[in-house]
């Protein structure tokens, strides 16, 4: 299972620090059933680390978000890659 998820598991960088776990999972619902939607924070100041992880259910609604050319939240330009890793 752990690599089923680590597949469907997109990276996004350059996130407005306004956005938390539900604006993310809103805005990738979009393309497909999101099982999970993580904003990562630092420990210290509680800020936005100004990334995060989602996960899809399935391949169809990944590929989907994967192959939008330019995504766009609160003004800015997200980088979305596939998620190299299953750790945050």
């Amino acid at each position: 299972m752990a690599s089923t998820v680590r597949l469907l598991r997109l990276y996004v960088g350059n996130l407005p620090w306004t956005v938390g776990h539900n604006e993310l999972k809103q805005y990738f619902s979009k393309y497909g059933h999101v099982n999970g939607a993580n904003v990562v924070f630092d420990k210290n100041t509680g800020l936005s680390r100004n990334y995060g992880f989602v996960v899809y259910s399935n391949r169809e609604g990944f590929d989907t978000a994967l192959n939008v050319q330019n995504h766009k939240l609160e003004g800015y330009i997200l980088k979305v890659e596939p998620s190299g890793s299953n750790d945050n």
